[in-house]
């Protein structure tokens, strides 16, 4: 069947960047965009009249945790402590409260959590999503069947995403007099990598080609020299993605520092991760004060040079009193970047904005990360950094991933720049329409793959009975 979406404000490729074309025409065949331009001269089974909507490509959200989530709201916000030098380090959040809760989760609140945060993703407009899994010892004992229903959840709800299981050589955890400590599991995690590895090999391209799998070692100073070098060699040989949490604090560096006696970057330059196909979550606090213009010559060179992709987190590190340091000198560098969630709310229109914005007072300049630098950000460097240059854009031969955003609104009118509005004012709220692999699953804002209101209760139900194992 072809599908012509007509009299909307198109968010075009033109094969170096978007641009706008008003009003314009997007033309979709099964799961295959077959025009995009002015005029379309083909015959159409079906028009969608997208008057007073921008057309723009679905939404690219690269790194996000959907299974403990909604539980750590209330739990992870306005709270903190100082390090010596008066600086929030984020050590109680991090390092006591995540790993409590997630200890407290079981296998069935986590796939409640999951179908509510799919919902939320998908409603908000992100077509795509990159899940990773939760660690060895959080709800299930490491058990691959959670991964799998979560997986499930994800292919039957009709959105793009790319599973990753996490492994590691060890957890950490916050001792009562405050400090961190790390503890080996007995077989270094050896186990719980194989049965990733398998995960990635038997589900990679179900449900039609959108459930896709990536390898996901744990963060970085939670993984052994070997267990990184192991997982390079593994994605090669599959040919899949990796994402490792890592920059995310200044403890973290200083670990990795200590006991490998390199920067974060040497070490994963030296364990061969880095690459096209290899994404920093997080890559806030990657050299020693957290400022990208302070890594060495070679760091800097190693990041651009093998096109690693660094995938920034703006409003979970803002909310907890620091910023990235910063998109715009990143970009300066030359070095890829993208952009996601990690946590609450799943709104990537509410990162785009406060990557902006952070940048721009960080930067001391209104001119720094420009919206539409930004809301490449969240197209085409989320799917340039998963090695698909058939998403993120609309142009022949893409996936038929399109969003349909309301602006005949009071907040949105008049419409001047379409790439300031998505950016700088517009929320998930103001989606009309989403459709995925030519497939629409949101309409008049509105979940039409999944019970939003059983799943909000059941997730309510689930809440109760985690919250009541809590001991902080």
């Amino acid at each position: 069947m072809t599908i012509e979406i007509r009299n909307g404000i198109v968010i075009a490729w033109n094969g170096e960047r978007h641009e706008v074309i008003n009003p314009g025409v997007v033309v979709f065949e099964g799961n295959e965009i077959i025009f995009v331009g002015t005029a379309y001269d083909g015959v159409s089974d079906e028009v969608i009249d997208a008057t007073g909507r921008i057309v723009m490509p679905g939404l690219i959200n690269s790194h996000l945790h959907v299974t403990d989530t909604p539980f750590t709201q209330g739990y992870l916000e306005d709270i903190g402590d100082k390090g010596p030098a008066g600086g929030s380090t984020n050590l109680v959040s991090l390092y006591k409260v995540l790993p409590e809760v997630r200890h407290a989760t079981d296998p069935d609140a986590q796939i409640a959590a999951a179908q509510c945060a799919f919902a939320e993703l998908v409603r908000t407009g992100s077509t795509t999503v990159v899940e990773l899994g939760y660690d060895y010892e959080i709800g299930g004992d490491g058990d691959i069947a959670l991964t799998e229903r979560v997986a499930e959840v994800a292919g039957r709800m009709g959105l793009r995403c790319y599973s990753g299981p996490r492994y590691r050589t060890r957890h950490y955890g916050q001792n009562p007099d405050g400090t961190v400590f790390y503890e080996d599991y007995p077989d270094q995690g050896r186990g719980r990598f194989e049965a990733c590895v398998e995960f990635c090999e038997q589900w990679n391209g179900r449900f039609d080609d959108r459930l896709r799998t990536m390898l996901a070692p744990g963060q970085v100073d939670t993984c052994d020299a070997e267990l990184l070098k192991d997982t390079r060699r593994t994605a090669d040989a599959l040919h899949l993605p990796i994402q490792l949490h890592a920059g995310q604090s200044l403890n973290e560096f200083r670990r990795i520092r200590a006991t490998e006696n390199r920067t974060t970057v040497e070490y994963l330059e030296e364990c061969g991760l880095l690459g096209p196909d290899f994404i920093i979550g997080h890559g806030q606090i990657i050299s020693d004060d957290g400022d990208a213009n302070s890594m060495a010559a070679h760091e800097v060179t190693a990041l651009r040079d093998s096109r690693t992709t660094i995938c920034h987190l703006p409003w979970v590190k803002a909310r907890r009193g620091n910023v990235i340091n910063s998109i715009q000198k990143y970009r300066d560098l030359g070095i890829r970047q993208c952009l996601g969630t990690d946590t609450f709310p799943f709104d990537l229109f509410n990162d785009m904005r406060m990557a902006a914005v952070v940048c721009k007072i960080v930067e001391q300049a209104a001119d720094a990360a420009p919206s539409e630098d930004v809301f490449a950000m969240a197209t085409t460097g989320g799917a340039d950094a998963l090695g698909r240059p058939d998403l993120g854009r609309l142009a022949p031969g893409c996936r038929a991933d399109i969003v349909l955003v309301r602006v005949d609104t009071p907040k949105a009118a008049p419409v001047y720049d379409p790439f300031k509005f998505l950016v700088l004012a517009a929320t998930g709220e103001d989606i009309d329409r989403v459709i995925v692999d030519g497939r629409t699953i949101v309409q008049n804002g509105e979940v039409q793959t999944l019970d939003v209101a059983d799943a909000v209760r059941r997730l309510n139900d689930a809440s109760k009975r985690v919250w009541a194992q809590l001991d902080l």
